[in-house]
């Protein structure tokens, strides 16, 4: 893979030498900055085009290259870093670089923005903190959202890389016909030797991954440790491997002298977690990068909805039980928006944990996860 990374100038003195010329084989290029869950759903267009005969530059910034980067189906990765060029510059930037292409793919704010409608935030924009307004679609009435919004992101991520996702060539979507959809993350070969290891060590439990947190505040369930002692009660037979951020350390805490709850938080990095996924036999958590990660695995995943519904989310997912909160009279669940704050996510104030999570009952996931794990 050629790894190709923007120069520090301004974005309007960048030559076609400066993203690698202009290519004279047969080449897409694929725009998505973003997350872990970003990087993973785009993967799923790498192959397909590679099918069609391209080569594929990835245009991304650094933290989605830390996931992407081992990924076979990638010739080029064009890296720039996190706010390089200026959003308000960005449909000017790649009008530009798009020359250097046959064929160019935008992804940028694909999901977020368009069937995740954002709020009012600032953003920097020419050197300075400014305001950005929210969506006109923000204040809509959940039901004309609703309409809208409730797409599913792999199927749109596809229409746009206009990549066909049925086996064969027809855009029609009737049910019987099957999908061929891809995300994939490559753990390299170092990876899946200290993923076996790792595996070996915790014995013959059989082994529950849980991704404690997302990106979101709505992305984080209070009933975690309701849900594991239920299992426990149960199943002597199963352990826990707990994952997130060092945050997310104290969300393990009480766990500490409990054998079978392997406390993982802000100690194995990200691409030791997805490595991991293909040694689990469930996969449970919210809407993040690693339940993304895990969707066409065999293992079982347990995904509890908080802003996506199962049509945006899940439903394309291998062996997947979907978990929806409760909260329709509170027109709340599924919202269809991005949220950076409880200014505008509904909150619950005896735990303080976004209304979407709370109401999705413990003994629902307990039961998910025991069911699937005879």
């Amino acid at each position: 893979m050629k790894l190709i990374t923007l120069p520090s100038k301004e974005w309007d003195e960048l030559t076609p030498q400066d993203v690698g010329g202009r290519r004279s084989e047969k080449t897409v290029c694929i725009v998505r900055y973003g997350g872990f869950g970003d990087m993973i759903q785009v993967s799923s267009l790498f192959p397909l085009f590679k099918e069609q005969g391209y080569k594929v530059c990835l245009n991304v910034s650094e933290r989605g290259y830390d996931v992407i980067k081992s990924d076979p189906n990638l010739d080029e990765i064009l890296l720039q870093q996190t706010d390089q060029v200026p959003n308000n510059c960005l449909t000017l930037y790649w009008e530009r670089i798009a020359k250097c292409f046959h064929h160019f793919v935008q992804l940028c704010e694909s999901i977020e923005g368009s069937l995740l409608i954002t709020p009012a935030r600032t953003e920097m924009i020419d050197g300075e903190q400014k305001l950005v307004p929210a969506s006109p679609k923000y204040v809509w009435s959940k039901e004309k959202i609703h309409e809208e919004c409730n797409v599913n992101y792999m199927e749109r991520t596809h229409d746009l890389g206009s990549v066909p996702f049925l086996v064969g060539d027809s855009f029609i979507k009737p049910n019987p016909l099957p999908y061929k959809f891809r995300p994939k993350f490559y753990p390299t070969k170092k990876e899946k030797q200290w993923a076996k290891k790792a595996r070996k060590k915790m014995g013959p439990n059989k082994i529950v991954l849980w991704a404690l947190a997302g990106s979101s505040i709505h992305k984080m369930y209070p009933w975690t440790d309701t849900v594991i002692s239920q299992v426990f009660i149960n199943r002597p037979d199963i352990s826990f491997v707990t994952i997130g951020d060092e945050l997310c350390q104290l969300l393990e805490a009480g766990w500490e002298n409990e054998p079978r709850v392997i406390t993982k938080s802000g100690k194995w990095s990200i691409r030791k977690t997805l490595a991991f996924l293909d040694q689990c036999d469930a996969v449970v958590g919210p809407e993040t990068g690693v339940l993304n990660a895990a969707s066409t695995l065999d293992c079982h995943k347990v995904v509890m909805l908080s802003h996506s519904s199962e049509e945006n989310l899940s439903k394309h997912w291998k062996n997947t039980t979907t978990l929806e909160p409760d909260v329709y009279e509170n027109f709340c669940f599924p919202c269809h928006k991005m949220h950076y704050g409880f200014d505008t996510c509904n909150r619950d104030e005896e735990t303080g944990g976004a209304m979407c999570a709370v109401h999705i009952k413990p003994e629902n996931v307990a039961r998910a996860i025991l069911d699937n794990l005879r």
